[in-house]
């Protein structure tokens, strides 16, 4: 494409893009040129005026030629004058404004997005000018646009070549096969065919479905897309890749493959995430690895059962024994405590060789490190909307250890299951951790699953697993067992646990912690001191009132300096649940730099803002998200800070109830000790888990405003207005402190 250039060089330098190197020869510029001679032509006339002034008293006579005369040039001075003010006004000054702003406009059009525009109805006569302006500014962003375009498209397919071209380089010694969305096989190597045991040709253009059983590709390929739509693939462990096991749709291999996604950016200025236009997939033949892990499998299984007949038969004796009268009470104690040896020594080793298998079974089934919320997702979408039931994602989100895939499979069928003995169509899925285990809860409305059901369900195979799995083998494999419960704290629902083994090596382990004393306490008497809500609101009670939790990251802690906004995150709170699945969470571009020091204490670069919305932006977005909510925040005034100095930009209002958990901590806890979200979560005995991040630290809020609830309630605490009511008494005493 051919770019129109102006005559001469130009320069790269400090100057705007395009300006012209070549000057004028030197010399005052016009605007200093022109009042100049408008200047000397007025002087000369006032001069003349006064000399004729001057002369015309000595004249012996007066003669109207010379009044005339000294009038008119005095006239004539004045008219100059303001023939210069008018020049100046209408013509030089906006002359020189339109070259300001033609500067800004060829600066300010660096990505090309629009073009900038000089409002014509400033420039009165000097219109046609501004038009050819704004002319200029169109065809200037629309190269800028087309040049942006060709180089981000070449730019694309060149990293796309180099990903695939890199993939195969470095795997050539596994099975590698490049496949497009459509699962179309477009490339492989030689180690693919003596992988799948294959004679031909895989065929180029082929689906990759056609060979490999479709199950365990789909979902991780749905891992991957979920990973990448969130964002979460570029601080992930594994980035693009993930690992799966699968077959081949005859049956006779078992493969152990990873799958990396092959990406492709968005357009330059677009917020959407980077696109999936295929995949790699690496494959080794783990026919042999897991045919024998399932031999021990049946191995174990029957040397533990086998154990269980002898120690009952033993048992047996030993009742026997003990209701035999013919026996010395000497003969019977040693025959009593030798039989009792044995049954004692048999069951140790029952319990040895047990504690073993279930060991050598979780050890060699393939497993990682899985965010809980990724996992409830995946089992969201499994279910599907023209599922029997809807699953609602609760609770703090936590890090387990586990297929993936087969978890995903058992609890659909678990939830099928339930849906089918008791009706429930609404189930709710969290995780709630603990010391060893990281409890998986399904919940509904209605009667627990007895336990012969659950017993008789262990047995049942699970759709789509691999290798004929049931759900006591997925169970087992994860060292896990199942149980159903009345829940005690919600009348009429149900659970069914399942605890799963702690993440090895959770990301947000390896979080720095966030500096002490990085935001502290905010005070702001006229924003914390809020009227009663006085109306049905106000008169609710508080567990059953639909909050919202927020939280923000900003540049730095004075919203009156001029620090900005650059993140706003918040998650819904219904009826004492936290929704996790409905959260609201965003970058936000402050339009200034993020001062290095303040990046320690909420991982923010500028790099990561540079593409993102402005407040003015996001702000409507954000009123929408909490419309009809109570709002919730740590340290509140903090947060309303920045809000409200927004309001007018944005054009919206935050003037709803806002609770602050800082200030019931106070109430609750009393005034000394420490009111930190992390103290309080302490002494709550929440475990806080993706802290740091702004959605991070709404979740432990709503999870302590939740407890809080509950501790509100035996202060008497019950309704909106009461909560209120308490909450100034405590900005007023704050107040007073203050100003002793």
């Amino acid at each position: 494409m051919t770019l129109p250039v102006a005559e001469g060089p130009l320069t790269d330098g400090a100057g705007a893009e395009g300006t012209r190197t070549d000057q004028p020869a030197a010399g005052p510029p016009p605007r200093r040129r022109i009042p100049l001679v408008f200047a000397g032509v007025g002087l000369l006339l006032v001069g003349l005026a006064v000399a004729l002034a001057v002369v015309l008293p000595r004249s012996s006579a007066g003669n109207p030629l010379l009044t005339y005369a000294v009038v008119m040039t005095g006239a004539s001075a004045a008219a100059v004058w303001g023939l210069w003010l008018a020049v100046d006004r209408f013509l030089l000054r906006a002359a020189e404004t339109l070259s300001r702003e033609a500067g800004l406009i060829a600066h300010g059009n660096a990505r090309g997005g629009v073009g900038g525009r000089v409002p014509l109805a400033r420039y009165g006569d000097l219109v046609p000018m501004a038009r050819a302006v704004n002319d200029l500014s169109d065809k200037l962003a629309a190269m800028r646009r087309d040049v942006a375009r060709t180089v981000a498209d070449s730019t694309a397919r060149a990293e796309e070549q180099k990903g695939r071209l890199a993939a195969v380089l470095r795997d050539l010694h596994e099975g590698v096969l490049v496949c497009n969305l459509k699962h179309q096989i477009l490339l492989y190597n030689r180690s693919a065919l003596d992988i799948l045991h294959l004679t031909g040709d895989l065929g180029l253009g082929r689906s990759l479905l056609h060979f490999v059983v479709a199950e365990p590709v789909l979902h991780t390929l749905e891992r991957l897309t979920l990973r990448v739509r969130e964002g979460r693939h570029v601080n992930h462990e594994h980035g693009t890749t993930a690992q799966f096991v699968g077959a081949t749709t005859d049956g006779r291999i078992l493969l152990e493959g990873r799958m990396s996604a092959i990406l492709q950016d968005a357009e330059p200025g677009s917020e959407e995430p980077p696109a999936i236009t295929g995949y790699v997939i690496t494959l080794t033949d783990a026919t042999r690895e897991l045919a024998a892990l399932g031999q021990r499998d049946a191995l174990l299984r029957e040397a533990t059962e086998e154990f269980r007949a002898p120690i009952a038969n033993l048992r047996a004796a030993v009742e026997t024994l003990a209701d035999n009268p013919d026996l010395t009470a000497e003969e019977r104690a040693a025959f009593d405590a030798a039989m009792q040896e044995s049954c004692d020594t048999l069951s140790a080793r029952l319990e040895r060789v047990s504690g073993a298998y279930r060991d050598l079974v979780s050890g060699s089934w393939p497993m990682s490190d899985i965010h809980s919320n990724n996992l409830i997702n995946l089992v969201r979408h499994r279910i599907g909307a023209d599922g029997p039931a809807t699953v609602t994602l609760t609770g703090l989100p936590q890090w387990v250890h586990g297929d993936s895939f087969s978890l995903v499979v058992l609890f659909g069928h678990l939830i099928r299951s339930v849906h089918a003995l008791t009706g429930a169509a609404a189930f709710d899925l969290s995780a709630e951790g603990s010391e060893r285990w990281v409890y998986l809860d399904l919940v509904w409305q209605g009667a627990p699953v007895p336990s012969a059901t659950l017993d008789g369900w262990l047995a049942e195979p699970l759709p789509d697993a691999l290798g004929g799995l049931t759900v006591g083998d997925v169970l087992q494999h994860h060292r896990s067992t199942a149980w159903s419960e009345p829940l005690k704290d919600r009348d009429g629902c149900a659970r069914l646990r399942i605890p799963l083994p702690p993440a090895q090596s959770p990301p947000s382990a390896h979080i720095a912690a966030r500096p002490a004393g990085a935001r502290p306490e905010f005070f702001d008497f006229d924003l914390l001191h809020q009227p009663l809500a006085t109306s049905e609101l106000g008169r609710t009670p508080l567990e059953t009132l639909h909050y919202v939790v927020f939280d923000t990251e900003t540049t730095g802690l004075s919203p009156s300096g001029g620090d900005e906004i650059i993140q706003i995150a918040a998650v819904r709170l219904v009826r004492g649940r936290i929704l996790t699945g409905e959260t609201f969470n965003t970058l936000v571009n402050p339009r200034r730099a993020i001062p290095p020091e303040s990046v320690p204490f909420h991982g923010i670069t500028d790099a990561m803002v540079a593409d993102k919305p402005t407040i003015d932006k996001v702000l409507p977005q954000f009123r929408a998200f909490v419309s009809g909510a109570v709002m919730v925040a740590h340290n509140a005034a903090f947060d309303l800070k920045f809000l409200k100095m927004k309001e007018r930009a944005s054009g919206v209002a935050f003037d709803g109830p806002v609770l602050d958990t800082m200030l019931l901590s106070r109430m609750l806890l009393g005034n000394d000790g420490d009111h930190t979200l992390d103290g309080i979560a302490e002494r709550l005995g929440i475990e806080v888990v993706d802290r740091h991040t702004a959605l991070g630290d709404s979740l432990v809020t709503a999870a302590v405003f939740l407890r809080m609830v509950e501790m509100l309630r035996e202060r008497d605490v019950r309704t909106l207005d009461d909560a209120i009511r308490a909450a100034n008494i405590l900005v007023e005493l704050a107040a007073r402190e203050r100003a002793f």
